[in-house]
């Protein structure tokens, strides 16, 4: 019993692999079935916990979570049966908002281009650079102080590159 490898590899190959699973035959069918399964539950555990720091923050500012109450006028009085609703309201809405982002903006490559080039040349290595120089610039050497001027302004041109690049029409790139 032959399994043709041309589905799984190479050319033929379907742009989602997880498509490919149930056009291989030799596998049991119970066992491809479980297999994407799999795979369609990891996002449904993903997307809350990604979801999870936006929703403590807007919980916070709220004054719904219990690290905020002493602070927030706009709680006091508040029963914690209308708070509990208001806490399963807003996570729903903060789901519900990511799954409306996902459908509009099918794009994910893109986005994570975006994130990497603006967000992580920021704050993986502008940032700290530039702390690290407004801390400890009188202490440092000249050498480590014109270095780290030198690798926070090469990492600010590729973030900038990569940003540029990230906005451009995959066409105009030949992609």
């Amino acid at each position: 019993m032959a399994i043709p490898g041309y589905l799984m590899f190479g050319e033929g190959v379907m742009e989602e692999i997880t498509s490919n699973i149930f056009l291989k035959d030799g596998y049991p069918k119970g066992l491809s079935v479980f297999i994407v399964v799999c795979i369609a539950i990891i996002p449904l555990t993903k997307v809350p916990l990604n979801a999870r720091p936006i929703i403590s923050t807007i919980e916070i500012l709220l004054g719904l979570d219990s690290r905020a109450l002493g602070g927030s006028a706009a709680m006091v009085g508040m029963s914690g049966l209308t708070r509990g609703i208001l806490r399963i309201t807003i996570r729903i809405l903060i789901i519900a908002l990511f799954v409306v982002l996902a459908i509009v903006v099918p794009s994910f490559d893109r986005i994570m281009t975006l994130m990497g080039s603006i967000c992580c040349f920021s704050i993986c290595i502008v940032l700290p650079l530039a702390f690290h120089i407004k801390l400890f610039g009188k202490e440092l050497s000249r050498t480590e102080y014109w270095g780290n001027w030198v690798v926070m302004a090469i990492s600010t041109v590729l973030a900038i590159i990569s940003t540029v690049f990230a906005c451009l029409p995959k066409d105009l790139l030949g992609a």
